[in-house]
């Protein structure tokens, strides 16, 4: 199988040829030559196209004779999507747009990367996000072959807090946490890869697929990286942007969420599709409690990737 991974340098486009590069024909587009010079070292059989998703031409012509495009790339960063909001637009909106329409003229199978600040959206990046999973709805409307995948952090994934943790107390001796009682949703990258494939092997046109992944609350995480040791985390208060909890589903667009055993498919909204009762899935109500052996387990995995 030809597959195209835009954004295919960053942490979960590196796993995805951790897993395949020996069982795909992986072409990864990017801008950032030196992060495509790494990949290359660890992954030589893999192709390497330098360009942007937000340049439609060059887009097209990479696009052109693949079988399923994964969109991975975009700007993921919260504060930097808030003191850039225009550039963030233009990468994360105009930018799967131009993914989509690229497949759309290649009759290419895409799935596009989503977040769960998609969901009742608060900041920038979440908004872009919301307006990119209505868009796969739309092009899956008129035919296109797409689907989106909606999950919360990867475990040691470079935007996640867990690195930056460990760099903290390297430098400085200490963590900062916005919050002691903020919860988030956390999925290893194995697990992020597997909602990837569900999307691209089970999953109707326009779905939005959803885990049902555990959370653990950033006072937990602090202290299971500083040993517990209460001195060494430190809390600055919430960042502009920033939600308490975070959901992968809200109240109002739940019913339209499709209970598959493992997964929710939310469906498009065009299709009104009702499933059953209203429901919300927050990271402070979750399906499951993260186990701290677990989360050891997974952050010691992600430094290989």
């Amino acid at each position: 199988m030809k597959v195209l991974i835009t954004g295919g340098t960053g942490y979960l486009g590196r796993g995805l040829l951790r897993r395949f590069h020996d069982s795909w024909d992986i072409t990864v587009l990017s801008r950032d030559e030196y992060k495509q010079d790494l990949c290359r070292r660890r992954w030589p059989n893999v192709k390497y196209k330098l360009g942007d998703v937000t340049d439609p031409l060059n887009l097209s012509h990479v696009v052109r004779g693949h079988d399923l495009v994964i969109h991975t790339a975009a700007i993921k960063y919260i504060p930097e999507a808030e003191d850039n909001v225009e550039e963030c637009i233009r990468v994360n909106v105009d930018g799967t747009r131009n993914v989509l329409t690229a497949c759309e003229q290649h009759d290419v199978q895409v799935v596009c990367l989503s977040t769960d600040k998609a969901t009742a959206p608060l900041n920038t990046y979440g908004l872009t996000k919301a307006l990119c999973e209505r868009l796969v709805g739309s092009y899956a409307r008129r035919g296109v072959r797409c689907t989106a995948v909606r999950y919360g952090n990867v475990i040691g994934s470079t935007g996640s807090v867990i690195p930056l943790f460990y760099r903290q107390l390297e430098t400085q001796g200490y963590v900062t946490i916005t919050d002691p009682y903020m919860t988030r949703f956390w999925i290893s990258v194995d697990q992020a890869i597997d909602l990837i494939m569900e999307a691209a092997s089970n999953a109707k046109q326009g779905d939005v697929v959803i885990p049902k992944p555990a959370s653990m609350s950033m006072q937990d995480l602090a202290g299971l990286i500083t040993g517990h040791d209460e001195s060494k985390v430190k809390s600055v208060g919430i960042r502009p942007g920033e939600k308490r909890h975070e959901a992968l589903l809200d109240h109002a667009e739940s019913v339209r969420a499709l209970d598959v055993g493992h997964y929710y498919y939310l469906k498009p909204v065009w299709t009104n599709s009702v499933f059953g009762e209203p429901f919300i899935l927050s990271s402070n109500t979750p399906p499951i409690i993260l186990q701290d052996k677990w989360m050891l387990e997974q952050i010691e995995l992600a430094r290989t990737v």
